[in-house]
């Protein structure tokens, strides 16, 4: 190796090493659901402020998968989080980014000022059925499983607030 070349890798190291991971956990996002009119159920639609899936939710987890605008496609409005005042049933509902975590960890926010209030700290809680409910279903019934919870196979996922006493019922 050259001197150039180790210097060149050297230098790059420390660059990389002093970099802060970027994340977008707490940013805000905009909750979506399958578009009913695409026969792929590829394509998604924004929720309305006005739609059932929020709504008629209030005090309740709600989780919504294909959010583009959040790096791991996860947008959250949990049972404390409250309709934005003077909001319209026809705006876009609004929530904020999530990811998967496991259970224990950390889930530092985008935002490092979130992470000190207890309002807006994030935390890896189950938002959806428990661990053994999940498999049951995805066990019992694939298609359906996949349809309504895609890839996932775990409840936990970082979220303000604590975890929500509805047991998952809808």
């Amino acid at each position: 190796m050259t001197i150039r070349s180790l210097a060149v890798a050297s230098l790059t190291a420390l660059a990389l090493a002093g970099c802060p991971v970027s994340t977008d956990l707490g940013q805000p996002c905009i909750l979506v659901r399958k578009d009913p009119s695409d026969p792929t159920g590829k394509r998604s639609i924004a929720i309305k402020e006005g739609d059932p899936f929020i709504k008629d939710r209030a005090g309740k987890d709600f989780i919504s998968f294909g959010a583009t605008a959040c790096e791991d496609f996860v947008c959250v409005r949990d049972s404390s989080f409250a309709r934005p005042a003077g909001s319209l049933d026809t705006a876009d509902a609004v929530g904020y980014c999530s990811r998967p975590c496991v259970q224990g960890s950390t889930c530092p926010a985008a935002n490092p000022q979130d992470n000190e209030n207890p309002a807006t700290r994030l935390s890896c809680r189950p938002l959806l059925l428990d661990v053994e409910t999940l498999n049951a279903i995805k066990q019992a019934d694939p298609q359906t499983f996949t349809k309504y919870f895609g890839d996932t196979t775990s409840p936990y996922f970082c979220a303000r607030g604590k975890a929500a006493t509805d047991g998952g019922t809808p």
